[in-house]
């Protein structure tokens, strides 16, 4: 049984021909990794389960702050900070933290290097 927590999705929405629905296929999936989300969502007023156009320059870019604070780990609260919501989990910089920035890194380098996939294509949602 699942916990009430943030939980989090990178889509890809495969379109097919007219008359003949379209099917989302899970890409990334992350569970309180607050950080990510807010990258997301920025300043918007998000609602839960709203889904957000992504681009491959926004994951260059999530890519690029990801990788600069695991090498900077000090300037994390400047380059990628956490957040707080009532079940976004931990707003500490800890291990849990620095992990789920690698597993972003590894999880989306090989989309960004996919030549399939356009922009478009993608999406993000959480629901909480």
């Amino acid at each position: 049984t699942k916990t009430m927590g943030l939980d989090m999705n990178l889509m890809q929405r495969i379109r097919k021909e007219e008359h003949i629905e379209d099917t989302d296929v899970e890409l990334v999936y992350w569970r309180k990794a607050n950080a990510i989300h807010s990258f997301f969502v920025g300043d918007t007023n998000y609602e839960s389960c709203d889904s957000i156009e992504v681009t491959k320059d926004m994951l260059g870019e999530l890519l690029d702050k990801c990788t600069d604070v695991l090498k900077n780990r000090d300037k994390a609260k400047d380059i990628l900070p956490t957040s707080r919501g009532f079940f976004f989990g931990s707003d500490h910089y800890d291990d849990y933290y620095f992990d789920q920035l690698q597993e972003t890194i590894d999880s989306i380098t090989p989309i960004l290097s996919d030549g399939d996939i356009k922009d478009g294509d993608l999406y993000y949602y959480g629901w909480y």
